[in-house]
């Protein structure tokens, strides 16, 4: 039973809605087309203003955006997910996974023309770990201490064995020593990096303006110039493509059509890192009966979610992690919308129709006001009493932090280092962000995490997600699909991270 259907009437009424209510200005900061055509310039749409320019204290997708062309991490992500050297030349682990020592290239400089040595690297994490504002520190649980050995060689050693460690220095940018504790507080706003691009002006509540670094030690910069425009509303930015006043930006589900249609505007689709699922708090209450967690499951047409309210811009799915994602299980098929089968194991397990409350964040994910919809829509044509439970999308990633979500809940997870071990983590396990407890995957996250043999490993994050399924401790829903605007002929082609990299 898993072909589609056509969505029912109510759910295409609430795709019809509205998504924004609020217009900002698409052509605010004075930017000049006519000088930008001529000194090799973009214009790229965020969709949030970072709120520090300094890496410690601003970890979300907008400020990245910018520290990744304005900062080096030891290594980085390629566009294939792969790690690849960055300011280290290699790096090895003893056969512990506790001890991790990485070459650093010696002709690289920061953009105030003093070289990049290894103690500019111990003072980045030693500064980040002694800071308890400082959200960066959040992925250096793992370190006890670093280690300059000379000018071109760090290193760790950690308090566990940690084999994708290669891959969590991708997510620190290097700071300068002298020139931070020079002005630490300036730095938030004028940053020194060792970037292909450096920070011209930050122009608060409007746009972040960087400038080609000519002495970059790597590839240069793609542009002379990148304006990153602040453009919170996905109307705002689609109308601004159309317009010419942006060169790329992401676009809304609802905006996709009308773009796909202009003359001036390439339409981009890039299947992402992201997952969006469904949650179960299962400590008490009716979620707490695996059939009828599977019965939600089974009452849900994802297929017909894809195609009628999405676009067919995601991917039904059957895992916590995406393609792309290191430790992806291959085997593992999107459940499949049997609504009769549901109907039948909700009635025998002897439900009693209390109401099972369908918590959601507002704002920050695909059509969520019309998934959330579609969602209850569905459980409720299964048997389900639902209650909708629509939060601002701050107050819902602290509830979601502190396992306060009451009943079934939607929500994504896009790990930037490309390794399924971040949201099977997070998300599986015991005193994680998941509400349940399983002693095999608690055992199979200690032995992942010290495998050295990436096939092994690959297969125990693999079994994981049979776990999941097996218990429907979750019930993933899709692979999201970044979906872009560019100018028509512009030689850009996306990633699946979301990050705007131009070098």
């Amino acid at each position: 039973m898993s072909h589609s259907h056509p969505l029912p009437r109510w759910i295409l009424a609430a795709s019809a809605l509205s998504v924004s209510a609020l217009a900002l200005s698409g052509c605010a900061g004075g930017f000049d087309q006519a000088a930008a055509d001529a000194d090799d310039s973009i214009v790229v749409a965020l969709t949030g203003e970072p709120s520090s320019l300094n890496p410690l204290y601003d970890t979300n997708l907008n400020a990245l955006n910018i520290f990744y062309d304005v900062f080096d991490q030891l290594t980085t992500i390629d566009e294939k997910g792969a790690v690849v050297p960055a300011l280290a030349t290699e790096w090895t682990a003893e056969e512990s996974l506790t001890t991790w020592t990485f070459t650093l290239r010696d002709d690289a400089t920061f953009q105030d023309g003093s070289p990049v040595t290894a103690s500019d690297v111990v003072f980045t994490y030693e500064t980040t770990m002694a800071d308890p504002e400082a959200n960066l520190a959040g992925y250096m649980t793992t370190i006890d201490s670093v280690e300059a050995t000379s000018d071109t060689e760090v290193v760790f050693h950690l308090n566990t064995p940690y084999a994708p460690f290669d891959r969590q220095v991708t997510l620190v940018p290097i700071l300068p020593k002298a020139a931070y504790t020079a002005d630490p507080e300036g730095f938030a706003s004028a940053p020194v990096g060792s970037g292909p691009y450096k920070v011209e002006k930050w122009q608060k509540g409007d746009s972040v303006v960087l400038s080609r670094n000519d002495d970059y030690f790597g590839d240069q910069g793609d542009y002379e110039r990148i304006e990153f425009r602040f453009v919170l509303d996905e109307t705002t930015r689609a109308n601004s493509l159309q317009s010419g006043d942006l060169d790329v930006a992401l676009l809304g589900a609802s905006q996709v059509a009308t773009v796909r249609g202009a003359d001036n505007v390439d339409v981009v689709d890039q299947q992402s890192n992201r997952v969006l699922y469904l949650g179960f708090n299962g400590t008490d209450g009716p979620l707490a009966d695996p059939k009828i967690r599977k019965a939600a499951d089974m009452a849900i047409d994802r297929e017909a979610i894809s195609d009628d309210l999405m676009n067919g811009s995601v991917e039904p799915t059957g895992q916590l992690v995406a393609k792309v994602t290191f430790g992806y299980n291959e085997d593992i098929a999107p459940t499949a919308y049997d609504p009769e089968a549901a109907a039948s194991m909700l009635a025998d397990s002897g439900y009693d129709g209390t109401p099972i409350v369908l918590s959601y964040p507002t704002t920050g994910l695909p059509q969520i006001d019309q998934l959330a919809q579609a969602t209850a829509g569905y459980l409720e044509a299964a048997g389900f009493a639902v209650d909708l439970d629509g939060q601002e999308a701050g107050t819902y990633s602290n509830n979601w932090f502190s396992n306060q979500l009451p009943g079934a809940y939607l929500f994504a997870f896009a790990p930037s280092v490309m390794d399924a071990d971040l949201p099977l983590s997070m998300l599986t396990r015991t005193g994680g962000q998941g509400y349940f407890s399983n002693a095999e995957i608690d055992q199979l996250l200690v032995s992942e995490i010290a495998e050295p043999d990436a096939d092994a490993r690959s297969e125990m994050l693999g079994r994981i997600s049979e776990i999941v399924t097996e218990n429907t401790y979750y019930a993933p829903l899709f692979i999201d699909t970044y979906t872009y605007g560019s100018k028509a002929g512009l030689d850009w082609t996306p990633r699946p991270d979301g990050f705007f990299i131009f070098n």
